[in-house]
């Protein structure tokens, strides 16, 4: 799977969702705070990705390209089904991957897997100075490869309302920790130029540990777009704190409803741009 379809779903569980749209009477994670729940089936997004892999001096010994469509193919009472398709290119090769289809709950959860959730006690978390009340979720699974625990921090009066996810993951006993992964948003209400639009984004850092090295990323994110995504920067560095890679992430196209004449991965023959329609409403 290529480095961009790995990191949009990671991601998309925790950014854009809609803005002025609560949470459930409940207090539970509905569609509006889902990154692509808020939208109608039918909206797609394109990203572009380059990868820089370093050599042990620190200099680039490869560079690939790659360009993943998502699209949003359904969206029922607690989950979302998306279509992504990616093409890679690397040393004036191309590489087309198989189209996936991913269903994925509001939460962020695969939904063939069983998942404990518990509320948790609420927090105060800080941003920008801000101190912001959020409810708690803890959600737990297991695989045969481990014990997976993630709590998320989410509230109803700050978009993009999920504002925290913190996971680990240990072995089958519990004993050791394979993987570790903060997500955190570390600004809100910022400016951002988004293909030809300024829009409302928050910035997000995301730290993904294992025991081979450390991923820390950078992203930007609009509840205006699907799937949330806009930019990241990324770098990746081994157990000993060497880089070793690095990728920047760019939405170059997006539409918020079908749209047959759109151009295909690596065909683009227009700029970028963006087809705006009406966005979901219950009401």
């Amino acid at each position: 799977m290529p480095s961009a379809v790995r990191f949009i779903l990671v991601l998309l569980v925790l950014v854009g969702p809609c803005p002025a749209l609560g949470l459930a009477q409940n207090g539970d994670i509905t569609r509006r705070q889902h990154a692509w729940g808020c939208f109608s089936p039918g909206a797609w997004k394109l990203v572009r990705v380059i990868t820089e892999t370093l050599d042990e001096k620190g200099k680039v010994g490869s560079t690939s390209t790659s360009e993943t469509r998502t699209t949003l193919l359904a969206v029922d009472s607690d989950s979302v089904t998306l279509l992504i398709e990616a093409v890679v290119e690397m040393a004036g090769k191309r590489f087309d991957g198989d189209p996936q289809t991913v269903k994925q709950g509001f939460k962020g959860e695969v939904t063939t897997r069983k998942i404990n959730v518990k509320n948790l006690d609420p927090v105060q978390l800080v941003i920008e100075g801000r101190k912001i009340h959020c409810n708690v979720q803890q959600l737990e699974f297991n695989s045969p490869a481990g014990k997976t625990a993630t709590k998320i921090y989410y509230c109803d009066k700050t978009a993009p309302f999920i504002l925290k996810r913190e996971s680990i993951t240990t072995d089958p006993t519990g004993k050791t920790t394979l993987s570790e992964t903060s997500v955190n948003v570390i600004a809100l209400d910022m400016p951002c130029k988004v293909l030809a639009e300024i829009k409302t984004a928050a910035y997000v850092k995301a730290v993904h540990r294992t025991t081979k090295g450390t991923i820390v990323t950078l992203a930007i994110t609009s509840p205006d777009v699907p799937g949330g995504i806009i930019h990241h920067a990324s770098k990746e560095v081994d157990k000993s704190g060497r880089p070793i890679r690095r990728s920047i992430l760019e939405l170059t196209e997006y539409g918020e409803q079908s749209d047959d004449k759109r151009p295909g991965l690596f065909r683009r023959t227009r700029p970028g741009r963006h087809r705006k329609t009406t966005r979901y409403s219950p009401y």
